[in-house]
């Protein structure tokens, strides 16, 4: 009998390591995504919104930074942005938001910012 335990325990142990090989290679794609996102885009500043910076591609907005008197928010385009991280990769809205939170921070370096979304329209 200990040896057929032993095979499960390992049997179990294997799955394990699959099941974490599967989200590291889920993060990796998801951090690739992100990354092509960032690529191209172009800084709008506009005198109307003097707290706001919005990052654009092809005519649409895909990010605000939003610099409030208390919080500074980092919000992305619903449609563009957001619902690619529920519907692609299934994640829930505290999940996304901690992702795309250590993304700003790893490659945009805006630490300290609440991430969210926004309905934008161009």
């Amino acid at each position: 009998m200990k040896s057929e335990q032993k095979i499960e325990e390992l049997e179990k142990q294997i799955e394990e390591l699959k099941q974490e090989l599967k989200k590291d290679s889920r993060h990796e794609e998801m951090e690739q995504w992100f990354k092509s996102l960032l690529n191209g885009l172009e800084i709008e500043i506009n005198d109307k919104y003097t707290n706001e910076v919005f990052y654009k591609k092809n005519g649409y907005i895909f990010f605000e930074l939003y610099q409030g008197s208390e919080k500074t928010y980092f919000l992305c385009n619903f449609y563009l942005v957001w619902s690619v991280f529920e519907i692609k990769y299934d994640l829930n809205n505290d999940e996304i938001r901690e992702f795309i939170q250590n993304m700003v921070e790893k490659y945009l370096k805006l630490n300290g910012v609440k991430t969210s979304y926004r309905n934008f329209r161009t």
